[in-house]
């Protein structure tokens, strides 16, 4: 019996953290993310995190897997019956992790470059449904295409979205437009 409420007890205390992790993470971003800093800020020793979550890695791959789940329920939330739109959707969601208005000058900002990278070697299901999610919405607007050729339009999309967030990172650009101009360079290529 011991053994089963210390069980319980750790893994309480571990969503406990992770809960704090979480804000810190937030407001702070990963590269500024210093284990023993952290173990400051939580009021516990560097040990104590480690024997919570192993490595600096394991914890942010916790934080990553949270965050796609979060990107998913919001996918699905707001999932309509118009696969163009839901195509939208994901993009609106996903540049709003990486491109957010700094209250200080109305300038967008990268919080995190990583996030949506790590999309290419997550080998985690909610990743896998967040690309489902993509085919589906391919395979409706492509009836004749195969369930292989939609995940191959999936995985296009997705890497060209990922270029728009790299170009981002390399100069600042104006982004109000950069759903639709994703969208346009998608279906249309370049001369558009």
């Amino acid at each position: 019996m011991k053994a089963v409420v210390d069980k319980k007890i750790s893994r309480i205390k571990k969503e406990l953290y992770f809960n704090a992790i979480v804000d810190y993470i937030d407001n702070n971003g990963y590269k500024q993310l210093k284990i023993s800093k952290l173990a400051k800020t939580l009021e516990i020793s560097v040990g104590t995190l480690y024997n919570l979550f192993g490595s600096k890695e394991e914890l942010y791959l916790e934080y990553l897997i949270l965050k796609f789940e979060n990107f998913f329920k919001e996918l699905i939330q707001n999932e309509t019956n118009e696969p163009i739109e839901n195509l939208k959707l994901y993009l609106t969601a996903k540049y709003k992790i990486f491109i957010q208005i700094d209250k200080k000058d109305n300038y967008p900002i990268i919080d995190d470059p990583f996030f949506f990278h790590k999309l290419d070697v997550m080998n985690h299901n909610v990743v896998r449904k967040i690309y489902q999610f993509l085919a589906k919405q391919f395979e409706k607007i492509f009836k004749e295409k195969s369930s292989q050729e939609a995940m191959h339009l999936t995985i296009l999309f997705k890497k060209l979205s990922d270029g728009y967030i790299e170009s981002y990172m390399l100069k600042k650009f104006d982004t109000a437009n950069i759903v639709e101009d994703t969208m346009n360079h998608f279906f249309h290529g370049l001369d558009v």
